[in-house]
């Protein structure tokens, strides 16, 4: 079982001191930052979920792009449709809409990290595409 920081803290005050004084003991716990993690549950999860599929099942024409649709002309003259695509700018946003909340705020150093590999796949994409 872990310890609050305000149990330790108390422990600290109520023992007896070493090289260290209770200050400096205190001050260091204090120093620790408390892990302000989140606790997804999985009916949030189920939620963020609904939601998503609400809005594919009602915006089916934002999902969709029908100008672009491809149709073909069958042997026996039916017309086929033979490809629709997908509106994935729509759908990213969907998904972000309804499950950013969930996210942990970054730090700097993270942040940091993923524009690096973030800008290693850009520079990667365009020696490929060159």
């Amino acid at each position: 079982m872990k310890n609050s920081k305000v149990n330790v803290i108390s422990s600290v005050q109520n023992s007896v001191s070493s090289i260290f004084s209770k200050e400096d003991v205190i001050n260091l716990i204090n120093s620790i930052e408390e892990s302000s993690s989140k606790k997804i549950s999985t009916f949030d999860i189920g939620r963020a979920i609904e939601k998503t599929i609400d809005y594919l099942d009602r915006d089916q024409r934002e999902i969709f792009d029908l100008d672009s649709a491809e149709f073909e002309l069958s042997y026996d003259n039916r017309i086929e449709c033979v490809g629709v695509p997908i509106n994935t700018d729509a759908i990213r946003e969907v998904l972000e809409n309804n499950f950013m909340d969930f996210a942990q705020e970054e730090d700097e150093d993270d942040a940091d990290e993923y524009e690096r590999v973030e800008l290693q796949e850009i520079v990667s994409i365009e020696q490929d595409n060159n």
